[in-house]
This record gives C-alpha cells, structure tokens and sequence, in this order.
C-alpha cells in the first residue's frame, strides 16, 4: 500500500471492520481484484507522519480565508473559540502511558485531551491538537493561538469559558494583541473587582505591567450571575452585546458534537500513537470539508426555497452529507480528469442539497454527561 493509498484510505472515514473497509476500498475505489491484509495496512500507515493531515487541514483553512467572499465577522472581528474536551481511546497499557488515564479507585482507563481553535460564525476549525490527557487547558490554548499567529493573524477576537482565566493567561493574550472574553468564576480576581458592580473597569498586574480589564455581571434566567472579562474597553459594546457576544461560544459545543457523534473520532482504527493521531487529525480535515460542502449546499437550498413562504429556513441535513461523502470523497481525489471529478462533485451536491432539516434557533438541549466507559470496542467493530 503506497503513500497516497494509505494516506486516502485513512481519511475515507473508517469505522467499520477494518478488513472489510479495506476490500472495499481496493475494489470499490482503487477498482481491483487485490487486496492487502490489515497486519499490512498497519505496518504501511506507520510510515505517515500525522503532521500531513495538519497540513492539509492548514491549506484548507487558508483557501478558504483567501477566497470565500461571504466571510461572517463580529463587528469586524474573526470571531472564534477555544474549549477543550475529552477522548476515549483504546484503553492499552501503551496509551495509558503515551496520553495519560482517568477514573476512580476502581477503574483507570487511558484518555486524550482534544482542544481546538474554533471560527464560531464561519464553522471552520482553524486549529487543533490532540495531547496527553493531563495537559492543562491554558497550555493548549497556547499552543493554538501561536499556530495561529505563525500562520498569518486576522483581526482576531476570542471566546473562553470559566476553565481559562488567570492572571498569567490574560498576560499573555494581551502580550499576542488578541482581544478576548472569558468567562470568569466569582472568586476570580476578587481582589481588585468591586462586588454587585454590574459593569467596570478595573487594573491587573503581572511581572510589573499593568493590565486594563472590562468586567461585567450578567444575569442568567436561572438566576446565576455570570461574570465576563473582557479587553474590549470601548462602551460601543453595552452589556447586553457582550452577553449575546459569549453565548455565540456555544457554536464550539455543537461542532464537538458533530466531531464525536457523527464522525465518531472517537472509533479509533488503531492502538498506537502514530494511529491515533492520523485518526484525530484526519477527522478534524473532514470535519472542514464537510462544512465547506455544507455552505455550498445550504447555498443551494436556500436559492431553490426564497420564493416559498416557509415556517423555518432549512439548512443541509449535516448526518446524510457526511454518510454522502464516504467513498465519494475519495473518489474525487482519485479522479485526474477534471471534468469527471467536477460531475462527481455535482452529483454528490444532488444528492446532499435534497436532505433538508429546518433551523429552529431558539432550541437547547440540556448537556448529558457520560459515565467512564469505552464507547468503541477495538475487538468489536462494525461489520455493516
């Protein structure tokens, strides 16, 4: 199995038996009788370093801010949001030690730690990391603000959650010259925040330079007051602008839930670091592409739907687009000749812009938390 059919193979979203995704890849789309043993496959993917999918997934961002031409901002801001989550990998002896483990006195099982930097109103991951599950959340945050400035900055504003701020934290975002808004827990910084003041302005100090910090009180309908901190001084923006501002963080929940549940990143296909990382990595590229062929589509159905009087908008139904791009993806990879890969890419268009789900945006769905348990079994994949 050469580079780009391993590198193909990988991306094809494999979540099936693993011998049997491989036949059906040699005779469905490398269109051959032959085959390889999944010892082999294993033994061929080892070669292929993860960095090649952050690649591609940087190129992918890059086109897509050079030359999408409806690009949505925040008041002229690249809006965007870090978060991190956690990911049940196989749980062997090898990547217990690799990315660390967590659970009780009972029972320790390996885990990762996910963290992505995430353009809430465009939906693209600008970028992303896999690492050992004890990493803290600040250091990965880190990691992907300074990607992300070696690739080029924007006007760029972030959104955090109450597991990011510090002094130090704030520092270092006012040092990189990002505008930013945490949310804060109500013992942070009591020192120098006046109590029940609902909007002020107030001074930090860290290595003997002095910070100046927005922070304000919001009331929530269930009675909670949530504390945000902000760099965005101006009073342009009122109380009520940086309250929806943070709720729009959310958009980074959803994409998680995407990643998790219907790419099942999670369905790892191999118990080594390399394959662990290529799996995360991959996913995260098609995780772009398609959303990418979800504006296309989503473009589609509201050009066919503006003269109807409708009760909702429709959008893309995001599960049959990505049951749609298994195979056909690659297909189009595969296709040298660009008038066959451009029918394919129509075809494929066809069938997606046809499953439709409307948009009902006052809807929530309250979060369920999970017991410590293997989700994939490595032993016990799909056979269908």
């Amino acid at each position: 199995m050469g580079f780009k059919q391993t590198l193909l193979f990988i991306m094809n979203m494999v979540r099936k038996t693993l011998q049997v995704e491989l036949n059906n890849f040699y005779e469905n789309l490398l269109k051959t009788d032959e085959t390889i043993s999944k010892q082999a496959y294993c033994e061929a993917r080892q070669k292929i370093d993860p960095k090649a999918f952050i690649e591609l997934n940087d190129q992918t961002a890059k086109l897509f801010y050079e030359n999408f031409d409806d690009l949505k901002l925040w008041n002229g801001y690249r809006l965007s949001a870090v978060d991190g989550s956690v990911l049940e990998i196989p749980d062997t002896k090898l990547l217990r030690k690799t990315f660390g483990c967590s659970g009780n006195q009972n029972r320790m099982v390996a885990r990762a730690k996910a963290s992505c930097l995430f353009d809430v109103l465009n939906k693209i991951i600008i970028k992303s990391i896999i690492d050992r599950y004890p990493t803290p959340e600040r250091e990965s945050a880190k990691y992907l603000i300074d990607e992300m400035i070696k690739s080029g900055r924007k006007n760029d504003l972030i959104l955090f959650d109450r597991g990011y701020p510090s002094v130090g934290f704030i520092s270092y975002l006012h040092n990189c010259g990002i505008k930013f808004l945490i949310r804060s827990q109500k013992n942070h910084f009591s020192k120098v925040i006046e109590p029940g003041k609902e909007d002020q302005i107030v001074r930090i100090s860290y290595n003997g330079e002095a910070i100046r910090l927005r922070v304000v009180r919001i009331l929530l309908p269930s009675g909670e007051v949530e504390i945000l901190i902000t760099n965005l001084l101006d009073k342009e923006y009122t109380i009520n602008d940086l309250k929806e501002l943070y709720f729009l963080r959310w958009g980074i929940e959803i994409k998680y839930d995407i990643i998790k549940n219907r790419l099942e990143v999670e369905n790892f296909t191999g118990q080594t670091k390399v394959a662990i990382e290529q799996d995360f990595y991959a996913t995260i590229y098609l995780t772009n592409i398609a959303e990418l062929a979800k504006k296309q589509s989503d473009e589609q159905i509201s050009k066919k739907n503006s003269n109807k009087n409708l009760k909702h908008e429709y959008q893309t139904n995001i599960s049959v687009l990505i049951g749609s791009l298994k195979d056909k993806f690659i297909l189009m990879m595969l296709e040298s000749n660009t008038r066959k890969r451009h029918k394919l890419y129509k075809q494929l268009m066809k069938t997606i812009s046809k499953s439709t789900v409307p948009i009902r945006p006052e809807r929530s769905n309250k979060r369920i938390k999970r017991k410590v348990k293997g989700k994939y079994k490595t032993n016990h994949k799909r056979c269908l």
